[in-house]
């Protein structure tokens, strides 16, 4: 029973010891260029010694993958909560681009960290953006959207999110977020081949129901 309640403690320590790294990591990539953080500045905002760091990550990288991972992962989850329901691929669209205008709102660090650390995650195979390939793939195939390639949709739509988080990182309120969200989805869903009038009305009613909220 006593070997027990020691290893539940070491694993409560070592679980609290991660987070604080975690924390402290992505508060350093927020505020600087990746290359510009040290483990020194990690492991001193964390407050653990350093050798605690490397029995969690092996080298700075890893620790970043962790924090960029932890964060796409749950952006991806507001947009399939914000999507749930709704197979049109140009509301889908916007409401997705809507989804990370109010996360920058919300979460400003974490979003920080995403204007930072974007390499990596511009291919149309990455994992997390499967859900920008079926949405662009339906509306390609359903005559929705009239762009050139699967590539260069799926890229626009990555340069208008990234450009978004930006710029409301820079200013974190929601009256920004709801100005930009209703004319950068506008100006992204005409760009997609969507009639101007309706990706006006497209954006304003995503602008409404997922940023104003």
């Amino acid at each position: 029973m006593t070997e027990a309640r020691t290893t539940t403690g070491r694993s409560v320590r070592a679980e609290r010891t991660r987070e604080a790294l975690i924390r402290a990591g992505r508060k350093q990539v927020a505020e600087q260029p990746v290359d510009a953080v040290a483990i020194d500045d990690i492991v001193r905002a964390a407050d653990v010694a350093k050798g605690s760091f490397y029995n969690h990550f092996p080298d700075k990288d890893a620790l970043v993958r962790s924090v960029t991972g932890e964060i796409r992962a749950g952006v991806e989850r507001a947009i399939g909560r914000a999507n749930a329901g709704i197979d049109e691929p140009a509301r889908r669209v916007a409401r997705a681009i809507c989804v990370y205008m109010r996360y920058a709102v919300d979460e400003p660090v974490r979003a920080g960290v995403l204007v930072r650390v974007h390499s990596g995650h511009v291919s149309t195979s990455a994992p997390l953006n499967q859900g920008i390939v079926e949405d662009v793939s339906a509306g390609l195939a359903s005559g929705r959207f009239a762009i050139a390639t699967m590539e260069s949709a799926v890229l626009y739509i990555l340069g208008v999110s990234q450009i978004s988080l930006t710029r409301i990182v820079q200013e974190p309120t929601l009256a920004l977020a709801v100005t930009l969200s209703q004319q950068l989805c506008a100006l992204l869903l005409r760009g997609l081949g969507v009639p101007p009038s309706e990706a006006e009305t497209l954006a304003a009613q995503a602008s409404d129901e997922v940023v104003r909220q």
